[in-house]
């Protein structure tokens, strides 16, 4: 870390200036145009400059590094098989995944034990999620949570590249010319502006909308699950079983403002998106809850048949598994 702080201090000092506001203050580039003053494209330009300046500096002292603390021979068979998605299959998950522009070295869907993204927005170990959403709608607790609960699984080493878009997109796209695909990427922006979506769209398997609304009624993950979406989302994918809850949930929601049975199902399927997590809990008092894929959509299945009818809307709220 300190041989990094020098060299960003022994750039020139336009791309210092540049380099420390957008990288270590978490400026937006825009942001850093109006401190220095300039039009943003100089500010892209000197990133770009420092980028290439910082690479063949650091570099070498990264080879050096990893040559020092080399892995062990038996490191993959450790860390567990990885499954190249490539060739026929007999189970139609590789050609799901080539025909759904995927980015993932997974066959099968990355279970995370959050109800809504594992029912709507399903994600792949090696694939990519976007985090749309105003400030302060749980977006980052929302990402350490899924580390979180990645991370407790041996047989899922939780590692993520984070990638803020729009004012990223530029440098992770040459990072992946660069390296090559990476593990598990997560691009988050600020707001959930047009800009940004465009410009993160091309390499998202995933996008998760949060919603300011369903933080004001109480309902974390504030997930919007009418906007948000997974290109996995597929029966040759996730099963016709799952496929078909998450329609049967998608077509409920739209009756969340009609009165009688049919809209207090819909508020109880939408309460039951709701969720404690293991990383808040020292805030909100409540214990996390891990919810396993399969429960999770048999759960569902059972709302949307009506099998809960009998209980307050409010039982559904914030709970792992289903009220008894």
């Amino acid at each position: 870390m300190r041989r990094i702080l020098r060299a960003i201090h022994e750039l020139p000092e336009g791309e210092r200036d540049a380099t420390i506001l957008f990288y270590l203050k978490d400026q937006s580039q825009k942001a850093v145009a109006s401190v220095l003053h300039l039009p943003v494209t100089t500010v892209n330009n000197r990133l770009h400059a420092a980028r290439a300046r910082l690479k063949g500096e650091l570099l070498p002292v990264m080879e050096r590094t990893l040559a020092q603390s080399a892995l062990p021979a038996d490191f993959a068979d450790a860390l567990g098989r990885i499954v190249r998605v490539a060739g026929a299959a007999a189970d139609r998950v590789p050609v799901a995944l080539s025909r759904l522009g995927a980015h993932s070295s997974g066959t099968e869907p990355f279970e995370t034990g959050i109800k809504v993204i594992d029912l709507l927005c399903p994600m792949t170990q090696g694939g990519s999620i976007g985090l749309f959403g105003d400030p302060r709608v749980g977006k980052l607790v929302l990402v350490e949570e899924l580390t979180h609960n990645i991370g407790k699984r041996e047989d899922q080493p939780a590692i993520f590249t984070f990638v803020k878009a729009p004012d990223e997109i530029d440098a992770y796209t040459t990072l992946l010319a660069d390296a090559g695909p990476l593990p598990t990427v997560v691009i988050a922006a600020d707001e959930a502006s047009e800009g940004a979506l465009q410009a993160a769209r091309p390499f998202l398997d995933v996008a998760v909308f949060m919603s300011r609304h369903l933080v004001e009624d109480g309902i974390y993950p504030a997930v919007n699950p009418r906007k948000s979406w997974s290109r996995l989302l597929d029966p040759a994918f996730v099963g016709s079983d799952h496929w078909e809850v998450a329609q049967g949930v998608w077509k409920a929601l739209g009756d969340i403002d009609e009165s009688g049975s049919v809209g207090g199902r819909a508020r109880r399927i939408r309460n039951f998106l709701s969720q404690p997590f293991f990383v808040a809990e020292a805030y909100t008092n409540r214990p996390g809850a891990y919810v396993r894929r399969g429960e999770t959509i048999a759960a569902f299945a059972a709302l949307l048949a009506g099998s809960y009818d009998h209980l307050p809307e409010a039982a559904f709220l914030m709970c792992g598994s289903l009220p008894a």
